[in-house]
């Protein structure tokens, strides 16, 4: 899924902004440095005088003061939370005004997915629903598990409808802060009609070898509809950002895993091995195989698993149009895989 992130370009924080797209992160922070007062704002009446109704009829025999307790430390998540503020449209106007300080600023184009899944950290991403009222809590929101991704929303994730042109999806993150993610997220970078030639040179500067798309806003004619037009990438390379090749043992490509029904694959799990070991993040590649749950004769899914970091390991899966299609781009075989396979 496309989401979108507008940034001011402001000379006061431009610098920031470009340190974290070169450095592969974006900063989460608190529910106390958004720019509405009513972030997180939900009412809780009713969710006491019920519980006052208990404590009434049971107080003889139990004390709901824990409970109380348990509830105002739910509530209190949100503000332990961080929150990366998104959205789904990079044309809005009032977007463009407000967030990216009049169009002398930009807008990132992230692939969601990829932006949220990197390391181990948990996520939990929610479009924001927007009402006329606060929303309200009640009895229910704190015991009823299938009710708790709905309770988060609430508490993180509801506006008021001025704010519904936004069309805004948030990443709840567990703290604040600095947020890493794999560098391919960054799909794109929109320029604002009135920023510096200056800083968009620095951003494509910054961001060379990493395959990312360029574009200048532009306003259609006779309208105050906004478009946009790719521009060509100021520093073209054929380095790429955060290439390597990793080691790999012939003993991981497990070639045990085709029996005579399916030996005619073979190829494609050395060709995954040679794709696995050139991604970015792999510092070993641990095994490559069919897999066996998937796998049809005519379609078969291979898998190829690698470490990115020490008890971290990451899968992927590829069928053989998605092998082929990748190995193809590759440039750089070494000797002895070209002489072993001199087909591939």
């Amino acid at each position: 899924m496309r989401v979108f992130k507008y940034r001011s370009g402001d000379d006061k924080v431009f610098l920031r902004d470009l340190s974290s797209l070169e450095q592969d992160y974006f900063w989460s922070p608190n529910y106390g440095n958004l720019n509405d007062p009513c972030e997180g704002l939900v009412l809780t009446d009713q969710v006491f005088e019920q519980l006052n109704v208990l404590n009434n009829v049971f107080g003889t025999f139990i004390s709901l003061d824990s409970v109380k307790e348990a509830f105002r430390d739910l509530i209190a998540i949100k503000d332990k939370s961080g929150i990366y503020s998104l959205s789904k449209t990079f044309t809005d106007e009032l977007l463009w005004a407000h967030y990216a300080n009049s169009h002398h600023g930009f807008c990132i184009e992230y692939d969601l997915d990829k932006l949220c899944d990197f390391e181990s950290t948990k996520y939990s991403i929610f479009d924001v629903i927007y009402q006329n009222k606060p929303p309200v809590m009640n009895f229910d929101s704190m015991f009823a598990s299938e009710n708790q991704n709905k309770t988060l929303q609430k508490l993180t994730s509801v506006k008021s409808k001025r704010w519904q042109y936004e069309e805004e999806i948030r990443i709840i993150t567990p703290s604040k802060g600095k947020q890493y993610y794999d560098f391919r997220a960054v799909r794109a970078i929109y320029f604002g009609l009135r920023m510096k030639m200056e800083n968009i040179g620095s951003i494509m500067e910054a961001l060379q070898g990493r395959g990312i798309k360029y574009f200048q806003m532009q306003l259609k004619d006779n309208s105050y509809e906004l478009t946009h037009q790719p521009i060509d990438d100021l520093y073209p390379t054929k380095q790429k950002y955060k290439y390597s090749i990793s080691p790999i043992d012939e003993y991981t490509i497990d070639v045990q895993s085709l029996d005579e029904n399916w030996s005619k694959y073979k190829p494609y799990l050395f060709k995954l091995a040679e794709i696995a070991r050139r991604e970015p993040y792999c510092q070993e590649v641990a095994r490559v195989a069919l897999d066996t749950t998937q796998s049809t004769i005519d379609n078969p899914i291979f898998f190829a698993q690698f470490k990115r970091k020490e008890h971290r390991y990451k899968n992927i899966y590829l069928t053989i149009k998605e092998i082929d299609d990748i190995f193809a781009l590759i440039d750089d075989l070494d000797e002895n895989y070209c002489s072993i396979h001199p087909k591939a």
